[in-house]
């Protein structure tokens, strides 16, 4: 099986605060992998029910199924003795309901980011496989959903599909003998 990773490349509403600039998918790009301190491309809280709906890239790998789809994020608080909880929802293109709700459970702080890896979900309803039409229209929706002071930041966001390559068909044995 491969993977890839399909970034933010929009978004659709937005009320976290941008740590710079005016472009939220830009800044849940970034893989900080230092102190949450120094981090400079980042969304931040400081209440709850701050949230945000990310569009992201299609798939475009060559694929014979679509074995996964999961929610990654990297988020935390360096704020000392704070917790929070982070609601992540994967959703259809338009208005419709969530394909799966899913959150982090109570998290305590950090001087560095967490990376919080949600369930691989192999069907997109419980029983139906993924196909290349819902997954290019995923959207993704993040929400602080407790916080309990200090800043709240997250700094990546993006979803792992595992999918099965092709299989390679090969001419040049034919009934067991080389041309």
């Amino acid at each position: 099986m491969a993977t890839v990773n399909l970034l933010p490349n929009g978004v659709g509403t937005n009320t976290f605060t941008l740590s710079t600039g005016s472009d939220v998918a830009a800044l849940v790009q970034d893989d900080h992998t230092g102190p949450v301190a120094t981090d400079s491309n980042y969304l931040s809280a400081t209440a709850i029910n701050k949230s945000c709906f990310l569009t992201l890239d299609d798939f475009t790998e060559d694929h014979s199924s679509i074995d996964g789809v999961q929610i990654v994020l990297r988020a935390g608080n360096d704020g000392r003795a704070k917790t929070y909880d982070i609601e992540t929802q994967l959703l259809p293109a338009g208005i419709g309901s969530a394909y799966y709700t899913e959150d982090t459970g109570t998290e305590t702080s950090n001087r560095f980011y967490k990376t919080h890896t949600f369930t691989n979900r192999t069907t997109y309803d419980g029983s139906n496989a993924w196909n290349n039409t819902l997954v290019d229209a995923l959207r993704l929706f993040v929400k602080l959903k407790a916080h309990s002071g200090g800043t709240f930041k997250f700094t990546q966001a993006y979803v792992i599909v595992t999918y099965t390559e092709p299989l390679a068909t090969d001419n040049s044995i034919f009934f067991g003998t080389n041309f």
